[in-house]
């Protein structure tokens, strides 16, 4: 018979792990999208628990049936439509989902060497020793998806997909290496010890591999944000003056354009004056109707604004 209190305290861990992806990490947008996503988050474990009794403890029916829930979960927490795509931004959600899937999968796979290593074979599923395990697995998972959250929330937007294609597809490397090892013998203890340990080494490798990722996709994005800069012309110099572009957003007059780009020389009202042969009251009524059009509170906020400093 099943203990209920560990079970209880399996699922909510469970519901605090979904919890920090899917609705810190990735929130819901919408009170409808919302509300399905945390009756899902608190459904999962009990559903998957049930599917798995069910189907005799099949642990193909409880791998398809995690990796259902986790895309619906990517699916409810897609950002805003645009252009009137119905999918929204669904990349990233989707690329938490599958990736916390794998995860936990390789956890169930790498604990479970750890236990046939120690006690010889797979204990059974209601047993202290096996409820152990879980509750170990639980527990890493947690503290993995806290270190995920922690991560990726400073991801940037624009991410190439290789970088995360790379980092999803350490830990299934990882898993399918330790498939194939624990198939050279099954009985050997120590096959399934070196399996655990192995799995062990890809998680801490996953998560360095994860961490440079992230890295490198923020100095990617500050990257290509530095040549978009740098191929975007200066609003002012001083050999060619104020852009057309400036000119053209503000609408500025040739007139307004002059006395700017003497004022940006460090010339006072009395000097653009002369060099222009107007009055300085003249002088004055140009620069309010500049200082209104770009917003600028004065000379210095608007040099700062043409400077972009």
């Amino acid at each position: 018979m099943p203990n209920y209190f560990i079970e209880l305290l399996l699922a909510i861990l469970r519901i605090a792990t979904l919890g920090v992806v899917f609705y810190l990490l990735h929130p819901p947008v919408g009170r409808f999208r919302s509300i399905a996503a945390i009756g899902v988050i608190i459904l999962q474990y009990p559903i998957c628990r049930i599917l798995f009794f069910a189907s005799n403890r099949n642990f193909v029916a409880s791998v398809a049936a995690d990796t259902i829930i986790f895309l619906i979960l990517g699916y409810l927490c897609r950002g805003e439509s645009k252009d009137n795509d119905d999918f929204g931004d669904l990349t990233r959600p989707i690329v938490s989902a599958i990736y916390l899937n794998v995860i936990l999968q390789f956890l169930n796979y790498t604990l479970g060497a750890y236990a046939y290593a120690v006690i010889g074979t797979l204990p059974p599923s209601f047993s202290l020793e096996m409820y152990a395990f879980k509750v170990i697995e639980a527990l890493i998972l947690l503290l993995w998806t806290l270190f995920y959250y922690r991560i990726a929330r400073n991801m940037a937007v624009n991410t190439p997909l290789s970088f995360t294609l790379f980092t999803i597809f350490t830990p299934i490397a990882g898993l399918v290496a330790i498939a194939a090892s624990s198939r050279l013998n099954a009985d050997s203890s120590s096959v399934m010890l070196f399996g655990g340990v192995f799995g062990t080494l890809i998680l801490a490798l996953n998560m360095s591999v994860f961490y440079l990722y992230v890295k490198l996709s923020v100095a990617y994005e500050s990257l290509r944000f530095a040549q978009s800069l740098a191929r975007t012309p200066p609003v002012w110099t001083a050999e060619a003056g104020l852009s057309a572009a400036f000119i053209s957003k503000y609408e500025i007059t040739p007139r307004e354009r002059e006395v700017v780009e003497i004022l940006l020389s460090g010339k006072t009202d009395k000097e653009i004056a002369i060099a222009l042969d107007i009055a300085v009251n003249t002088v004055q009524v140009h620069l309010k109707r500049i200082y209104r059009k770009t917003g600028a509170a004065g000379r210095f906020a608007l040099s700062a604004l043409v400077r972009g400093e």
